[in-house]
């Protein structure tokens, strides 16, 4: 079983707010499936159901309770709602045990007030979880395996939370959210995507991303911002492509693109991370500009919200974009402090460790500030970094990060280790990072680090008293 802990927070992204009025006076229902149960039953524990469509039908639309499914052992692709659309109800899936031994299809919903899935498996060819336009979404100690372009993939929606949870596959990412506000994700292991690990872009704003394992991707592992149609972002969220993100101890291991980005953000700290094996294929860091369009053919339904967002002072164009005229979305108040990042000999990254573009003027009526941006107050300090020797090329020259801003090339050299030392990783038998399979030793800090805290730096204030 879950530990009590897990079992409120489930409880929390259900809806159901223990002590208070509303979950007093709310109807809890509790359902019953089986595989080998029987549609006609009435849904108890000795008399299941058999599918979710019926389970599904037995929610009214406008029921304000709380429905918590339960799932035994087995598979329900068979007979599954295509659609799991606009309930008012908090419904609550939930697997047998923490066995993750009930396997579901792929789950489209859309509008709904709150829904979660816990201890249960999904596996399907598209995405197998597409949220849209969901406020209170719970996804915890869930296997998610998909073929499809996303894995996991929500948009405009509220309070996301994905937890305790394992998503791979995808042609594209392996989990994506777009205009998504309050997001967290929270120790799960991303992995086997073609492009990104894991992304939040198109306006999400008050994300934290901690205690993840990103590993073998393809463009990057984790990133704050990209770039995104214009109409699918959601007012007043039409600025910056991430905003106010927190990124920590997390791991990233064997992705060919960099390990963590920054494309469009704002106010975005990436501190005590570790990674390996990164950027074979461009630069272990970026912080470089998002890219906004408006996407499809002119005529096509939703399009006019570009129109619309740009009258009332958002940042875009109403464009369809041929590859050149996206507006770029620049970067403000970015800090990357106290990570590790050591790649292996023969692995360093292909061109340089950052990528960090030079000011540019904004592109005509797309209502970004003039000029452009990437590294207004970007603030590197106190990492320890080894890409390729100290021969390899650093990446903040040029026109970026001109000399005596905050991250001109000779004070990034002074405030952090850049391959200057390597350091030593270590594998260790407990703990979360068991899963990442890394933490800093001794050769790069006086003591160990513990399993616990997963401290890989210290504060920029105390650099000097580095070993």
């Amino acid at each position: 079983m879950f530990p009590k802990s897990r079992w409120l927070l489930a409880c929390l992204a259900a809806g159901i707010f223990v002590g208070s009025p509303t979950a007093a006076a709310a109807a809890t229902h509790q359902v019953w499936l089986s595989p080998k149960g029987r549609d006609a039953n009435p849904g108890t524990q000795s008399r299941p159901l058999r599918s979710l469509s019926q389970a599904w039908r037995r929610i009214p639309a406008a029921d304000r309770g709380v429905w918590h499914l339960h799932l035994a052992d087995g598979d329900y692709r068979a007979n599954a709602p295509i659609y799991w659309d606009e309930h008012t109800a908090a419904v609550l899936i939930q697997g047998s045990g923490g066995s993750r031994r009930a396997v579901l299809p792929e789950v489209n919903a859309y509008g709904l007030r709150s829904f979660s899935l816990v201890g249960v498996r999904l596996v399907g060819g598209g995405d197998v979880f597409h949220c849209e336009k969901c406020i209170h979404v719970l996804v915890s100690h869930v296997i998610a395996v998909g073929t499809g372009q996303e894995t996991i993939k929500i948009n405009q929606s509220t309070d996301v939370t994905v937890a305790d949870s394992d998503v791979s596959g995808a042609n594209d990412n392996a989990f994506d959210a777009v205009a998504v506000q309050h997001l967290r994700l929270l120790r799960n292991h991303f992995h086997n995507a073609e492009d990104w690990c894991a992304y939040a872009k198109g306006g999400s704003e008050d994300v934290v991303v901690r205690g993840n394992l990103f590993n073998n991707c393809g463009t990057g592992g984790f990133t704050a911002g990209q770039g995104t149609g214009f109409q699918f972002m959601s007012w007043p969220f039409v600025h910056w492509e991430a905003r106010d993100v927190l990124v920590e101890n997390n791991s990233v291991r064997n992705v060919q693109g960099a390990a963590f980005g920054v494309n469009g953000g704002a106010n975005v700290l990436i501190r005590n991370n570790l990674a390996s094996n990164v950027g074979r294929r461009s630069h272990v860091l970026e912080v470089t500009w998002g890219l906004r369009s408006c996407d499809g053919e002119p005529g096509d339904p939703g399009r006019g919200a570009c129109a619309d967002y740009l009258s009332r002072g958002g940042w875009g164009t109403t464009a369809v974009s041929d590859g050149t005229n996206e507006a770029r979305i620049p970067n403000s108040n970015v800090l990357i402090y106290d990570n590790v990042i050591s790649n292996p000999d023969g692995h360093a990254s292909q061109w340089q460790v950052f990528q960090v573009p030079g000011p540019a003027d904004a592109e005509p009526g797309s209502g970004v500030p003039s000029p452009l941006r990437a590294d207004d107050a970007l603030r590197i300090v106190g990492n320890v970094i080894w890409d390729g020797g100290p021969s390899h090329e650093l990446g903040l020259g040029g026109e970026s990060c001109l000399p005596g801003s905050s991250c001109a090339a000779a004070t990034v050299r002074s405030n952090n280790q850049i391959n200057t030392r390597r350091p030593v990783l270590v594998a260790l038998s407990s703990g979360w990072l068991a899963r990442s399979g890394w933490v800093a030793s001794s050769a790069v800090h006086s003591a160990p680090v513990p399993a616990a805290g997963v401290r890989v730096g210290s504060e920029p204030s105390t650099w000097s008293s580095w070993p």
